[in-house]
Formats: C-alpha cells, structure tokens, sequence
C-alpha cells in the first residue's frame, strides 16, 4: 500500500507541470478571499482556501479548505481539512487528515490520523494508509486501507484490509516520529522560499553546478564528506585545533542541512525542462521539492535516495563556491 501510495503521489506530481505554473503564493499565513481561476500554488505556516480555485498544490502546517476545487487538490501538511467538494482527484499527505467534502475522482491520503467523515463521497476509488483510519463516508469503488486501527462506519463498493501490527509504545512513537517528520520537512521548505527570495543567485549558481556534471559532482561531495569529518574530527583531538573543529563543523552541518534545498531546485528545473515547461524559481523549487521528499519515504531505497542527493547538493555547494572564489 505504501508503494502504491508513494507512486501515485510522485507520477501525479511529476506530470502537472504545466498546471501548476501560474499562480503562486508564499508567506507565513496565507488566506485565499478571492475566487481563483487559474492553478494555484501556496506554501506557508497557515493556509485557508476560502474562495473557489480551479486546482491546487498546498504546503503547510495547517491547512483549511473551505471552498470548492474545480480540478485536482495535492495537500501536504501537518493538519489538513477539506471541508469543501473537489471536482477531480485528491492527494493529501499530513499528520491529521480530514475529508468532508465530495470527490469526483479518486483519493489517496497518508497520516497518522485519516478520516473521511459521513458528508464525504467519492466518485472512484479510495486509497488510505495512517495510523488511524476512519470511514464514515461513501466510497463508490474499491476503499484500500493500511492502518494500525481501521473503523468502517460507511459503504464502499469493495473494501481491501491491510492491518499493521504495532504495540501501543511503537504506535506512539511512530505517530510521534511522523509528525515530527512533517514539521521538519515544511521548516526546511520554509527555508528554501527565503532562500530563493533572498539569495536568487547564490541559488542558481549551485544549480548550475548540480546539472554541469551530477555524477562527478555526487562523488565529490561524498569524498569532502568523509574528508570533512575526519579533519573535524583529527582537529578536535589537540586545544589549538578545537576551534577550528568547531567552525568546521558548523560550515559542514549548514551545508549539509541546505544540500537538499538546492537539489530540489535543480530537480524542480529538470522537471519543467523535460516537460518543455518554463517555470519561475518558486514554483520550480516546490515541485522539486515535493518530488524529492517523496522519494525520500520510500522503504531502504529512499535512504540511498537521500545520501545521493546530500552529497550532489554537498559537491555542488563546494564547486560553486571555489568557482567564486576563482573568478574573484
């Protein structure tokens, strides 16, 4: 369940492109008072759609919609309600996920608390995978599920049961770990907004860097790794050197943290240019970026995913940098 999940997410993401380009809003809280008829991106702490919007892409810590969608709805946050219809598909990822509203397409969401509530239909299928999963609602086709705790109090054509078994210490932690996670991972894209809003070219000049040469890059950045933490490290062992150790590890852990920002920018660029799509930085970044944390979930072969794209960022962040420092 969680592969399809995760396939379903990234291939729907990965193929809109040309959709989400146009509308683009970004700040710490963000209220949607006006009727949107175009495609709309919004990225902030808070986010409340309270006027219709053709389609969106969401991100943030709690997210409220209150009015119609005409085409598809991608949520990703910590506390998701979607109180209104959605007339396509919806993809919500978030620690607590409620649905109320009707659904013309299919759905697929993942939390630690999932609920369809009894004011909810949907027109296909239903694809849920949480903690804890609730549905009161109507789900037309097939309802799949993969929950800890599973409560049907609705219908379904056909209903597909997949329990995880987990004592309640595990159960806790594992919603503790997946809220955490969320949080983290909208901090980071906080970070990235202020990064292509104060540092534009900083920001290209590291993507430039990341598509020269990936590869080469990659490897570099995984040798000045292992190479950074035993100078760190060999630094630390005398007084003199401890200081030194200190500043290069601080140096080491910033940019480690900022690696993946700056792959996701690339991979937001490559994602527009394959599409033969022309995007702004914002909305080439959140695509990218949302790509990129997906992969990132996935069992065993996201690990490899995130070490590979941490040294990319890592090898990229270094080249830029000594290009500079040639140039000056």
């Amino acid at each position: 369940m969680r592969w399809l999940n995760l396939l379903l997410l990234t291939s729907i993401v990965a193929s809109a492109p040309e959709a989400l380009a146009l509308h683009f809003v970004a700040d710490d809280l963000i209220s949607i008072d006006s009727p949107v008829e175009d495609d709309l991106f919004a990225g902030g702490n808070s986010v409340n759609v309270n006027s219709p919007v053709d389609s969106a892409v969401i991100v943030g810590g709690i997210v409220r919609v209150d009015a119609p969608i005409e085409e598809d709805l991608i949520v990703f946050g910590g506390e998701v309600d979607i109180n209104s219809d959605v007339g396509g598909k919806i993809v919500a990822l978030g620690g607590t996920i409620n649905l109320r509203g009707r659904v013309e397409r299919n759905v697929v969401m993942a939390g630690g608390q999932v609920r369809i509530l009894s004011s909810s239909e949907i027109g296909r299928d239903a694809a849920l995978s949480g903690g804890d999963v609730y549905n009161a609602g109507n789900v037309t086709g097939t309802l799949w599920v993969s929950a800890g705790n599973f409560v049907n109090a609705g219908t379904a054509g056909d209903v597909s049961f997949q329990k995880v078994e987990a004592d309640g210490g595990a159960e806790r932690s594992g919603a503790l770990i997946s809220t955490f996670s969320i949080l983290v991972i909208l901090g980071f894209f906080l970070v990235g907004l202020v990064l292509l809003r104060l540092f534009p070219g900083s920001v290209s000049a590291v993507d430039r860097e990341v598509r020269r040469s990936p590869l080469m890059t990659a490897l570099l950045g995984l040798g000045l790794i292992v190479a950074t933490m035993v100078l760190a490290t060999v630094s630390a062992l005398t007084v003199a050197g401890l200081p030194l150790a200190l500043l290069l590890l601080a140096l080491f852990v910033a940019a480690l943290l900022l690696a993946n920002l700056f792959v996701s920018f690339a991979l937001g660029k490559w994602i527009s240019s394959a599409a033969n799509q022309t995007l702004g930085d914002l909305p080439a970044f959140v695509i990218g970026y949302l790509v990129l944390s997906l992969l990132f979930l996935i069992p065993y072969a996201g690990s490899l995913i995130e070490l590979a794209s941490i040294s990319l960022g890592f090898g990229a962040i270094f080249s830029a940098v000594n290009e500079c420092r040639r140039r000056s």
